[in-house]
């Protein structure tokens, strides 16, 4: 292909990416409900870690679709995952653009063995996911729960002050396009890990280009291992190379050694930028057993070489059974936290929830906020119910329709109506009928499933059933029927 049709690729990949990056900034940005559920659905099935989470635990249609597409296109092409689909991904090649706009001089060099960090750190979250139940690596570390945090906690205010403001000046003329959104910011802690990550990536990536991609994104290395083995991939033609080492300079993987003529294609993100920079079309694409039709071989240094075989596999195999084993390491505090309906048991949900958001801000009450200690250290970020803010609509079913990883199963409203969500403490002494000694019956005719029962013109509650939850499951299986009279 010529310098021109390659030019046009690279322009096609970069719509493409601009294209998932608003698809995605907007199931973040839509306090009105807008857009369905089926359409985020779609959507989040090709983000690769909540859709293997998900396919593993729940399965459905659409994520295991939206899996094979993304492993198909790996095995065929290498990483374009990395360059197109992933808003992460696309947010740093911004943060790369505007660096060269403000230094034009500057130039990327090829960097020796740049995944030493990214396998590591696969095995360590892969065995803790499988021991332990927790996904604290996922959390901190997945691309796309990282971007969602990003927007969720920082964008989202922004957005919710100018619809206020729009719905203040718009009232006065009797134009109700608009309606007031409470504005509530998340715990600080959690805003300061988020900002401290984001900076840490605009630092990376304005000096470094990909070199988080190619250093600690988990999804990363599972699509790193799978290009290893891809049908084609880029290779450099010895009999037309000049060694200028243009494409070395563009290279934001850093994946290029201009001089020993070779690509590191498991670090390569499918950006195209080298090949219309090859000013002797040098650099095409070629099938895996090379031009002369012998297998390439695939370079290791010692140390990886001995990573990969005694740790790197294993780790990758035992990455298909994440949450198998309830939380082990979850300390929770005093205070009990609420997990979502649908999530099971907070063990089951602290062990596949990424902590992307996607569930908070699709909540059409705003009861569902992110925690910061709450599930311990290893669910910091992920959602609680908290009824200080909000309630939980009887029948709403948002969250298990949006979640992308499981976490929180998606069921119908007669479902919904059934599950259990917590467990209600009851106070005899704070009681107006005991306290005041008068008659009262709210929560009797305000319980829509009549666990608490009145009796007509007497002076007390003839019996109250609560459903007392005996752990810090959010499943009605493991709760029993206790009375509880009331005198």
């Amino acid at each position: 292909m010529t310098k021109f049709g390659w030019k046009t690729v690279r322009k096609i990949r970069v719509v493409v990416s601009l294209t998932f990056l608003v698809m995605t900034t907007a199931l973040f940005l839509d306090p009105w409900h807008l857009i369905p559920s089926k359409f985020v659905t779609y959507v989040t099935s090709l983000q690769i870690v909540p859709v293997l989470l998900k396919t593993i635990m729940s399965g459905g249609a659409v994520a295991v679709g939206g899996l094979i597409f993304v492993v198909a296109m790996t095995l065929l092409f290498g990483r374009v995952y990395c360059s197109t689909i992933c808003p992460f991904g696309t947010l740093q090649d911004i943060l790369v653009r505007v660096s060269r706009k403000i230094n034009h001089r500057k130039r990327f060099k090829h960097y020796k063995a740049p995944q030493w960090l990214q396998y590591p750190i696969l095995a360590v979250g892969a065995v803790m996911a499988v021991l332990s139940g927790s996904m604290i690596v996922g959390d901190l570390l997945d691309p796309f729960s990282n971007y969602g945090r990003l927007i969720a906690g920082f964008a989202l205010p922004v957005i919710l002050l100018v619809n206020n403001v729009l719905a203040g000046l718009l009232g006065h003329f009797g134009i109700y396009l608009f309606y007031d959104i409470p504005v509530r910011i998340h715990e600080v802690g959690m805003l300061f890990f988020a900002l401290l990550f984001f900076a840490t990536v605009v630092y990376l990536s304005m000096t470094e280009g990909r070199l988080f991609c190619n250093s600690f994104c988990p999804a990363g290395a599972i699509l790193s291992l799978m290009s290893r083995i891809s049908a084609v991939r880029l290779v450099i033609r010895g009999d037309l190379c000049n060694d200028c080492g243009a494409c070395d300079r563009v290279c934001k993987a850093q994946c290029i050694d201009s001089e020993a003529r070779r690509i590191d294609f498991s670090a390569c993100v499918g950006c195209f930028n080298c090949l219309p920079a090859c000013p002797t079309n040098a650099i095409e694409y070629a099938n895996r057993l090379g031009r002369e039709g012998r297998p390439e071989p695939v370079v290791f240094d010692s140390g990886r070489r001995e990573f990969f075989k005694n740790v790197g596999v294993p780790a990758a195999a035992l990455l298909i059974a994440p949450g198998v084993v309830e939380s082990g390491i979850v300390v929770s505090s005093s205070r009990q936290p609420i997990s979502p309906p649908g999530s099971i048991s907070i063990g089951r949900f602290t062990s596949l929830c990424t902590a992307c958001h996607l569930c908070v801000v699709s909540c059409p009450t705003n009861v569902l906020k992110p925690s910061f200690l709450e599930y311990g250290l290893a669910g910091m970020s992920q959602p609680m119910m908290k009824y200080e803010f909000g309630y939980c609509n009887y029948d709403c079913t948002v969250c298990g329709e949006v979640c992308p990883t499981g976490a929180i199963l998606k069921t119908d409203v007669a479902a919904k109506k059934l599950t259990q969500i917590g467990s209600a403490k009851f106070n005899k002494d704070d009681c107006i009928v005991v306290a005041k000694k008068k008659d009262c019956s709210a929560c009797s005719e305000h319980c829509p499933t009549k666990a608490v029962l009145h009796s007509p013109g007497a002076r007390s509650l003839t019996r109250a059933h609560f459903f007392c939850r005996k752990s810090t499951t959010n499943s009605a299986s493991d709760a029993a029927l206790v009375k509880m009279p009331v005198p």
